[in-house]
């Protein structure tokens, strides 16, 4: 009876412990998946926090590299030029040149370019301590080297609202050009416009202004 006794209490105590054990396997794992989604959303909040202080590095890395630029890098020199005003010949009826108000005292020297904005008006010829004579572009007496799509051409006044071609610089071969192609004169800091190509009797001239503007006239002084 005894044994019975015993047999009995194992048969119905044996579903229980399974039933016991599974309960403590199921509470084992929800608390160990607490204890994981804890860790993962500590885990976001660091790396959060972490890409935050990479933005924040990034901003000062970029700032330094601006700054580094500005005070290492060599930018483009702005040419420097002073305002004129003429004071003789203005209306240009002996020879095509004038006087301007200025000269070697503000740093005008012979050969600088005299402009109305980047258009050429044209090149000093002489020069005093307080004033200077300038060449214009329409004179018989101006000659330049000029740039048309990258080749070098010579040209040269006519005492009319147009310069003539000489020759091309260092070539012999024909070159064809295109009626409104711009002429430019290379400056080591800014290039500058003579003029436009056109054609007269079917050949190339520059184009000036017809009416050169004399009010707000520049010289170039770090030609």
């Amino acid at each position: 009876m005894k044994l019975y006794s015993y047999f009995l209490k194992e048969k119905l105590e044996k579903p229980f412990n399974f039933f016991s054990l599974k309960i403590n396997n199921f509470y084992f794992l929800f608390q160990s998946n607490k204890l994981h989604q804890k860790n993962i959303i500590q885990l976001e909040n660091e790396n959060e926090y972490l890409l935050n202080i990479n933005k924040y590095l990034l901003t000062i890395t970029s700032k330094y590299n601006d700054l580094y630029k500005i005070f290492h890098e060599e930018y483009p020199t702005i040419p420097t030029t002073i305002g004129v005003s003429v004071i003789g010949d203005r209306n240009l009826s002996l020879n095509r040149n004038f006087i301007i108000n200025k000269g070697k005292q503000s740093g005008v020297n012979i050969g600088n370019y005299v402009l109305d904005g980047v258009n050429v008006i044209g090149r000093i010829k002489s020069i005093t301590n307080n004033n200077a004579e300038v060449v214009t572009v329409i004179s018989n007496d101006y000659g330049d080297e000029v740039s048309i799509n990258n080749q070098l051409f010579i040209v040269t006044g006519t005492n009319n609202n147009y310069l003539s071609f000489l020759r091309q610089k260092n070539a012999i071969e024909k070159i064809s050009f295109k009626k409104n192609q711009k002429v430019i004169i290379k400056n080591e800091f800014v290039d500058l416009v003579l003029g436009r190509i056109d054609f007269i009797n079917k050949q190339p001239v520059v184009i000036t202004h017809k009416k050169l503007n004399l009010d707000n006239l520049r010289v170039l002084i770090n030609d």
